[in-house]
């Protein structure tokens, strides 16, 4: 496997819930049942009903991000089926593949980021999926091609829980006439102006998308020689990298940059809250996206029927709905089961469902076309270097 980076833009503060204060996050809490089936039976391969009392008395060890399983959702569970639910939390997708390497047994379930799915193949860690185990995969929202970055080597290892884009924003005040291109970053009249985040295989593959590149995360040699070549030329443009969220959102709240490549929605939420507008969309040429995606480890696959009951609870119309709204992520419902009154019910009102990414998707084909899901990257060494000359340079 190639050396992974360490950056302090990390996953982690990617996936910060900033909006949950200002949305009410108290108000979704005690909701009975609130994964959906509260039935006496849990669905096998072959259809055959399955007790929860074959797993009662078990332990799920399940390895996440922050504020995708909270505390008091997960005690519902726990006490519906009678088990006990450990959550760990990444600190970074690199330092997280290593910690599932050095203690496979520790974990049942992971959530694996878009491009690192492989690695935990190719490492021996998981297991492929069992999809009919999980009916609740029905409220996937169609047009999300999310196998592309679960499926490996004739297999499908994961199952897709949450997932995000990584747009073009600008400050309409400072911005004008709105943006179509990424080629707008390179502008003269925004030189010091464009913001960009310490994650160089999140936010790099910008460049081989606007170049029109097929496939924007393996490049050839004068492929990379190009995206190295228009990555330098953001010198003068960018005067400095922010470290995570919180610091892109405190440079676009401060006029210090006035466009750039958004790297959570949650920055866009929290400007709102405090009256500044910021704008996004994917340009004409595309732009990147990541999931977020359940996968089954070898320790996980001997407690198979917990770990799908607790896949699929997760996956249900109103645990999905209360997750977007606490936390303004995009979840993996259609639009329709979003403004579906179970999903109202669970708290994602017209005001948080707008938060999310899920409005956008009204647009169908036409929408999801233009991102490209994170893939691994083989010659990362080569990306990473590219980054850190341009980083040293401004």
């Amino acid at each position: 496997m190639p050396e992974p980076f360490k950056s302090v833009g990390s996953k982690y503060t990617r996936r910060q819930a900033l909006a949950l204060a200002a949305l009410g996050g108290a108000a979704f809490a005690g909701l009975p049942g609130c994964g959906g089936s509260e039935s006496s039976t849990t669905t096998t391969t072959s259809g055959a009903a399955v007790s929860p009392d074959s797993f009662k008395g078990e332990t799920l060890n399940v390895f996440t991000w922050s504020g995708y399983h909270d505390k008091k959702w997960i005690a519902e569970y726990e006490k519906l089926r009678g088990v006990k639910v450990n959550t760990q939390l990444f600190g970074g997708v690199p330092d997280g593949f290593a910690k599932v390497r050095a203690s496979p047994d520790a974990f049942d379930l992971v959530l694996a980021t878009s491009g690192w799915v492989e690695n935990y193949v190719d490492a021996g860690l998981i297991v492929p999926v069992d999809e009919s185990k999980v009916p609740n995969m029905k409220n996937i929202l169609p047009g999300l091609k999310w196998r592309d970055a679960t499926e490996y080597k004739g297999k499908n290892y994961a199952i897709v829980y949450n997932w995000g884009d990584e747009p073009l924003c600008w400050l309409p005040d400072k911005v004008s006439p709105d943006p179509d291109s990424w080629r707008v970053l390179y502008d003269p009249k925004y030189k010091g102006k464009v913001s960009l985040v310490d994650d160089p295989t999140t936010i790099m593959p910008f460049i081989p998308i606007m170049l029109g590149f097929e496939n924007p995360f393996d490049l050839d040699e004068q492929q990379m020689t190009q995206m190295k070549k228009a990555l330098m030329d953001l010198r003068g443009q960018v005067n400095h990298v922010a470290a995570s969220i919180d610091d892109q959102t405190t440079d676009f709240g401060g006029g210090e940059v006035h466009l750039g490549v958004l790297y959570n929605i949650g920055t866009q939420v929290k400007l709102r809250d405090d009256g500044i507008e910021l704008k996004q969309t994917i340009p004409k040429e595309g732009a990147a996206a990541w999931s977020d995606n359940y996968v089954l480890t070898k320790a996980g696959e001997k407690k198979a029927a917990l770990a799908y009951d607790f896949i699929d609870y997760t996956m249900s119309v109103s645990w999905q709905a209360r997750f977007a709204a606490a936390t303004s992520n995009t979840s993996i419902l259609t639009l329709d089961a979003a403004k579906s009154q179970e999903a109202v019910s669970a708290g994602l009102d017209e005001k948080a469902l707008n938060t999310t990414l899920l409005p956008y998707t009204a647009e169908g084909a036409s929408f999801f076309e233009r991102i490209k899901l994170l893939k691994r990257v083989p010659n990362v060494d080569e990306w990473l270097s590219a980054w850190n000359e341009f980083k040293s340079g401004l």
